[in-house]
C-alpha cells in the first residue's frame, strides 16, 4: 500500500450521513460510507470506514454521524452467548452512541477520507489502490 498508515484511536467520531455501502463476503469486509457537505451544490466529502475479518454485522440502513467504540469484554461475552459465537481475536465495534444493538465484529478497522465519486468503489477495498485516492495520503488503522 502506498499510504501513510496512522494508528488511530477509539472512540472514532465522524460527521456526515453514513450507510452500509459494500460487503465482500470472500474477504470478510464491510464498508460504511459517509457523505459530508455539498449543501452548496458541490461534491460532498466522502469518508470510508472499512471493517476486515468480519464475523458478524448488525446495522441499520443509515446513521447521522458515526461513533465507533469498542464494546466492553462483558458486553462482548454476553453477545457471544446470545448468538452462540466465539470471536477470539476480534473486537465488537459499536457504530452508534445510543444504539447498542448496531455493531460489527471484526479483527481490523481502517478509515480514510477518500477522493472518489459518490458511487465509485472504495479504494480501501482494492489490493493496490491509486495513491491519490486517499485525501492527504493518510489511512487510519484502529
Amino acid at each position: 500500500m502506498t499510504f501513510d498508515v496512522v494508528r488511530g484511536s477509539l472512540p472514532l467520531e465522524l460527521r456526515g450521513i453514513f450507510r452500509p455501502w459494500a460487503l465482500e463476503v470472500g474477504h470478510s469486509k464491510v464498508l460504511l460510507r459517509g457523505f459530508l457537505g455539498a449543501e452548496d451544490g458541490g461534491a460532498p466529502r466522502v469518508f470510508d470506514v472499512l471493517f476486515q475479518d468480519v464475523s458478524r454485522i448488525s446495522l441499520a440502513d443509515q446513521y447521522s454521524g458515526l461513533r465507533v467504540s469498542a464494546a466492553s469484554a462483558e458486553t462482548m461475552h454476553a453477545e457471544e452467548r446470545r448468538t452462540g459465537s466465539k470471536w477470539r481475536d476480534s473486537t465488537l465495534y459499536h457504530v452508534a452512541k445510543d444504539i447498542p444493538c448496531d455493531y460489527v465484529v471484526a479483527g481490523y478497522l481502517f478509515w480514510a477520507e477518500v477522493r472518489v465519486g459518490a458511487r465509485e468503489r472504495s479504494p480501501l477495498l482494492d489490493e493496490d489502490p491509486d495513491p491519490g485516492s486517499v485525501v492527504g495520503g493518510r489511512l487510519h488503522r484502529i
